[in-house]
């Protein structure tokens, strides 16, 4: 079956429902655990942020402007943790070396991994050895992200990770780390979907399907966590007022804001709009004229198909009146 997201990997987004449900959950891939998913030990470099949307959200802008100052590493988008917990769960009968090596060797596989400029061969020596104690699966993705703040930013307290594709796991995340903090950016539905479009890389059915789904697991998440756990941002305030927005976020993250933050785009931190044409924003100052694109990007019969797909969705964040629809 054809899908948005097969040809990066990633499963459907029906049978991500059906994983994630309560009735079935992550035990349809859990074999006789030998190692645990959280870190039972306190063993972890720090609780993670995670920024998750819907995509063409402005989480590679957020990102870009978060690092600046280097109190924080997000490398570029890995797209790759729901696949290594999937592998986490289904391979534990190699063993803890084996095991190690192959999750390791999905990062280094991802097609975004050349943009991180680094290499993770002295991971492997430290994940190898580790106590039993401290084997986890949270302890072997800290590990990976720690050692890429240790070569990219030094001084950071933290690490975080900005893939989208997290946004439609978040079940399983929550589980591997039950005390990491999210950060919501949502954005209107339309203009999300137009721009998703834009890429040419999915579909109207697609792409309506990924915004609405997306922000259904988001605000779900953000009902079973307490309010120092889980921040939404909306895309629409972060352009229009960016300090504020941004001294807000950076108050949740326990990072320091920096006015040089908003000089992203000059900076070498910035890096994804010198691989991805769709990223080609990233080179410029924030701009407000993407708010309500969708106008003019999409067609009539577009804007009727989004609005009979994703008006409840529209309606619960606020974004379009009952008398619209």
């Amino acid at each position: 079956m054809r899908n948005a997201f097969s040809k990066r990997g990633h499963w459907p987004l029906w049978l991500a429902r059906l994983l994630d449900s309560g009735r079935y959950g992550l035990r349809l891939l859990r074999p006789a655990n030998q190692y645990p998913l959280a870190d039972r030990a306190d063993s972890l470099s720090c609780q993670p942020l995670f920024i998750v949307s819907s995509g063409r959200a402005g989480t590679t802008l957020l990102r870009s402007m978060l690092v600046v100052g280097g109190q924080i590493a997000i490398p570029p988008e890995s797209q790759v943790i729901p696949a290594v917990i999937r592998r986490y769960l289904s391979a534990q009968h190699l063993g803890w070396y084996d095991l190690c090596r192959l999750l390791v060797a999905l990062f280094e596989s991802n097609r975004n991994f050349p943009l991180w400029e680094i290499s993770l061969h002295p991971v492997y020596d430290r994940l190898i050895n580790l106590p039993l104690a401290e084997r986890s699966l949270a302890r072997i993705i800290d590990e990976i992200f720690h050692h890429y703040a240790t070569q990219k930013f030094p001084g950071a307290m933290m690490w975080g990770d900005q893939s989208p594709i997290n946004t439609l796991y978040l079940p399983w995340l929550a589980q591997v780390f039950p005390r990491a903090r999210y950060l919501h950016l949502l954005r209107d539905g339309r203009d999300a979907i137009a721009s998703m479009l834009a890429t040419g890389r999915t579909t109207l059915k697609e792409a309506t399907q990924r915004w609405t789904v997306s922000v259904s697991r988001a605000l779900a998440l953000q009902a079973r966590l307490p309010a120092n756990q889980f921040l939404e941002v909306r895309y629409e305030n972060l352009v229009s007022a960016p300090e504020e927005i941004l001294r807000q976020i950076c108050s949740f993250s326990g990072i320091n804001f920096q006015t040089q933050m908003l000089d992203f785009w000059k900076l070498s931190t910035t890096v994804e709009h010198k691989h991805y044409a769709f990223h080609k924003n990233l080179q410029k100052p924030l701009f407000t004229s993407s708010i309500g694109k969708w106008v003019e990007r999409l067609s009539e019969t577009e804007q009727s198909y989004v609005l009979s797909h994703a008006s409840s969705v529209l309606q619960q964040v606020g974004y379009l009146r009952e008398e619209e629809t």
